[in-house]
C-alpha cells in the first residue's frame, strides 16, 4: 500500500499542528477518542489526519455526523484543502459534491478512493459499505447504536481505523470508548483530553489567557468545565470534584512488599463491592482489583476472590468492611482472613468523604517538569481494570435536599437517583481508609496531614505517619 507522508502533506496544505494535535496526528492507534474543548482543532485536526490517505487508491471513508450539518464541518476542511488549495476541483476526472442540504456531499478520486459524509439521522444510508477509516464527528451527540450496529461492523473487512472529534457530554456511550484508550491492556485505542486552551493559536496564554479567564467568570461552572475543559465530569453536586482520571487512574500493579487489604461492601440485590488496596511506606493508597457482583451469597463471594489468579508474592494482611452485617463479618474472619468492621467507619459518612477527598488532592512531589513548574501527584491511584470504582468516583453526587447523604445520578436520567443507589465501591474504599488512616491511627488525620509540606517525603521518622498499630479486633 502506498503511503503518504503526513509531515510533508501538511506543509503543502500549509496546516500546522499545534503540539497537542501532533500528539492525534503521531498516534498509530487504530482507535483514536480526542474529547477536545471548543476552539481546540478538533474538526481541522480530524479532517487534515485523514486527507493524506485520499491519495492512496481504492479506498473509502466515511464522516459519520449526529446530522449532515455536523458532519459538514470535517468535510469542508477537506474540500478547501484538496479542490480549492490543491486545485483538484480543476481536474474533471475528480467526481464531487457539495450539498449540505440534500446531504450530498463527497470526494471521488479518478484511483477509485472516495470520502462522503453520512448522517446517523439517516441509518438506512449507513449499511452495506466496508470502510477503510470514519471519522465519527461529533461523537459524543451520537447513539451508541449508530456506532456499533452499523460503522463498527464496516470496519472489519479492512481492519479500518475511526477517529472520535467531539466534545463530552457526560458519561455516555463515548466515555467507555475513551476509558479503553486510557487502559494499556487496550492497544488499538488513545485518548485524550485537550482542553479549549491546548491551542496556543487561539489562547496563546493558555489556561491563564485573558480570554479564558473572561469565559470562565461569565459562564456556569458546569458549561466550562465541558465545554472548554473537556471535562466529562461536570455536573453540580459532584462530591469527588477532586478525581481526574488522567490523574487517579493508571496501571497499579500487586507489590509484595507493601501490606495488602481488602474493603467490603456488602450485598446481595445490590452488588458486593470489595476493593483490594496497598499502603506503600509514603502512605499513598494503590488501588490495584476490585470484586463487584450482585445475587451471591457471601460463601460464594469469598470462593471467588480465594479462587483468583494471584501475582507473585500475594498475602493478604486485613480485611475492613460495614458493620451492618456483623454475621458476615463473623463468616469472613472463618472463611477467608482477619476481618474488622467498627461502626465509626461508616457512621462518620463526612469524615470518610474528607478523608478520601484528602488523598484525592495533588501535592508537590518536590520534582519539576521541563518548563520548571512543579510536578504535583496525589496520595491515591487506581488501576485501569477497576472499572466499578473508576465510574462511581466519576459520578457520586449529592443529594440537594438531604446534604449529609450521598445520592448518585445517571446521565440521561428522567428523575434524580435515589440515595444509595451504585455506591458500592466508593463505600468500601471509604471503610477501608477510614479503618486504616483514622481508626486505626496512632494520631488524628488532623494532626498530620494538615502539617505535612511534603506528604511525598520518604523521611517519615518525624513526619506521624498512620500505623495499623493499635486496632481493635
Amino acid at each position: 500500500m502506498r503511503v503518504i507522508d503526513k509531515g510533508k502533506f501538511f506543509n503543502e496544505v500549509g496546516y500546522e499542528p499545534h503540539e497537542k494535535q501532533r500528539l492525534f496526528h503521531q498516534s498509530k492507534a487504530r482507535f483514536r477518542i480526542a474529547c477536545c474543548g471548543r476552539r481546540f482543532g478538533k474538526s481541522t485536526m480530524a479532517a487534515k489526519d485523514l486527507e493524506p490517505e485520499l491519495f492512496v487508491p481504492h479506498q473509502r471513508f466515511w464522516i459519520v455526523g449526529p446530522t449532515y450539518d455536523l458532519g459538514e464541518k470535517e468535510f469542508r476542511v477537506i474540500w478547501d484543502d484538496l479542490i480549492i488549495k490543491k486545485g483538484l476541483g480543476k481536474d474533471k476526472r475528480v467526481k464531487k459534491a457539495y450539498n449540505k442540504r440534500s446531504g450530498e456531499m463527497f470526494i471521488e478520486m479518478p484511483w477509485q478512493t472516495r470520502v462522503e459524509v453520512r448522517s446517523a439521522d439517516h441509518p438506512e444510508n449507513l449499511v452495506g459499505e466496508a470502510l477503510h477509516g470514519v471519522i465519527m464527528s461529533e461523537a459524543a451527540k451520537q447513539k451508541r447504536d449508530t456506532w456499533e450496529r452499523y460503522v463498527r461492523a464496516a470496519l472489519a473487512d479492512f481492519r479500518g481505523w475511526a477517529t472520535f472529534p467531539t466534545t463530552p457530554e457526560g458519561f455516555n456511550w463515548l466515555y467507555s470508548l475513551w476509558q479503553f484508550g486510557q487502559d494499556p491492556e487496550f492497544k488499538d485505542y488513545a485518548s485524550w483530553r485537550f482542553p479549549s486552551w491546548d491551542n496556543h493559536f487561539v489562547y496563546p496564554g493558555g489556561r491563564d489567557d485573558d480570554e479564558i479567564k473572561l469565559i470562565e467568570a461569565t459562564t456556569s461552572g458546569e458549561w466550562f468545565l465541558q465545554e472548554i475543559a473537556a471535562d466529562f465530569a461536570s455536573f453540580v453536586g459532584k462530591i469527588y470534584g477532586e478525581f481526574d482520571e488522567t490523574v487517579h487512574v493508571r496501571p497499579t500493579k500487586f507489590n509484595p512488599a507493601w501490606p495488602n487489604y481488602i474493603a467490603i461492601d456488602w450485598g446481595f440485590v445490590n452488588p458486593l463491592a470489595a476493593i483490594e488496596f496497598q499502603v506503600d511506606p509514603q502512605q499513598r493508597v494503590h488501588v490495584w482489583r476490585e470484586h463487584y457482583q450482585a445475587y451471591k451469597r457471601v460463601g460464594e463471594h469469598i470462593q471467588i476472590m480465594k479462587n483468583r489468579p494471584q501475582p507473585e508474592g500475594y498475602h493478604l494482611d486485613m480485611i475492613f468492611a460495614d458493620a451492618e452485617d456483623p454475621e458476615a463479618v463473623v463468616q469472613t474472619n472463618i472463611e477467608f482472613g482477619p476481618c474488622i468492621a467498627l461502626p465509626e467507619a461508616k457512621k462518620n459518612w463526612r469524615e470518610g468523604v474528607e478523608l478520601v477527598k484528602r488523598w484525592l488532592k495533588l501535592y508537590p512531589t518536590g520534582d519539576n517538569h521541563e518548563d520548571g513548574t512543579p510536578v504535583e501527584e496525589p496520595l491515591l491511584f487506581v488501576d485501569n481494570s477497576c472499572k466499578n470504582l473508576i465510574y462511581e468516583f466519576n459520578n457520586y453526587k449529592a443529594d440537594e435536599k438531604r446534604k449529609d447523604e450521598p445520592v448518585l445520578e445517571r446521565p440521561g436520567a428522567k428523575r434524580p437517583a435515589t440515595a444509595k443507589q451504585d455506591d458500592h465501591a466508593v463505600d468500601a474504599l471509604r471503610y477501608g481508609m477510614m479503618h486504616v488512616f483514622m481508626l486505626g491511627a496512632t494520631r488524628h488525620l488532623s494532626e498530620t496531614i494538615d502539617s505535612v509540606n511534603d506528604p511525598f517525603s520518604k523521611q517519615d521518622g518525624d513526619r506521624g505517619y498512620f500505623t495499623t498499630t493499635g486496632m481493635r479486633f
